[in-house]
């Protein structure tokens, strides 16, 4: 006849048969879960749970404005011929000539984190304007007759490699939220958020270039948090 193990106690660093010891241990479970309360318990034996500060996330939030220069248009593509009426608001914004006619990435913020091991979601919100109608350009004195549909792209770079591309926008008035979560190791590590304003035409270089402002984004706010391994 097979010997039968009684239920006994789990002890710290025992090695058991593994049935066994699931056994035990479902006893000392049922006994805490149905015969633990405020009836028989002495007062103040169990204290409040705590957690130390910053052991399991930590976050950063840095809250930006655009800070290079943003001009309106030009007079002499804002003005009718007669030199007093206007056509719709003079927004001031970028210049296809401060973002290199749109042929390359523009840096909208960076900021630095120190990292543990684990993940590290990133947040970015910011609103934006896009003049894809040209309403300040200057058709011969009459009111404006063209119109450029344009798009924007947003991207989130860590360390340099892409971990978010956004969608394209085109509306001339929105929001922008983005929003990641990547893997990290421990250390410092570099979150920056970028845009990519569509390409200048032919058409554009020679109209628009320099003197109309095409896009612009006000103040954002990029949100970190590091969740701990």
């Amino acid at each position: 006849m097979a010997y039968k193990w009684d239920a006994g106690y789990v002890e710290n660093l025992d090695i058991v048969d593994g049935r066994q010891f699931d056994n035990t241990l479902n006893n000392l479970v049922g006994a805490v879960n149905g015969g633990l309360d405020r009836e028989n318990l002495p007062s103040n034996c169990i204290q409040p749970t705590q957690i130390v500060s910053q052991n399991v996330a930590k976050c950063t939030v840095d809250r930006l404005n655009y800070e290079e220069n943003t001009d309106a248009a030009a007079g002499s593509s804002y003005w009718t011929s007669l030199g007093f009426a206007t056509r719709g608001n003079n927004l001031c914004g970028i210049l296809y000539s401060s973002m290199q006619g749109g042929e390359t990435n523009v840096e909208a913020a960076v900021t630095n984190i120190d990292c543990e091991e684990g993940m590290l979601q990133i947040t970015w919100k910011c609103a934006q304007w896009i003049n894809s109608h040209l309403t300040v350009y200057n058709a011969g004195g009459g009111f404006s007759s063209r119109y450029s549909l344009k798009g924007v792209y947003w991207q989130i770079k860590l360390d340099g490699n892409i971990v978010l591309n956004s969608r394209s926008y085109y509306m001339n008035w929105s929001n922008v939220k983005l929003e990641c979560a990547v893997p990290v190791s421990k250390g410092n590590h570099e979150v920056r958020v970028e845009f990519n304003f569509a390409n200048a035409t032919e058409q554009d270089f020679t109209t628009i270039y320099d003197n109309t402002p095409v896009f612009h984004w006000w103040g954002g706010t990029i949100f970190t948090t590091n969740r701990f391994r």
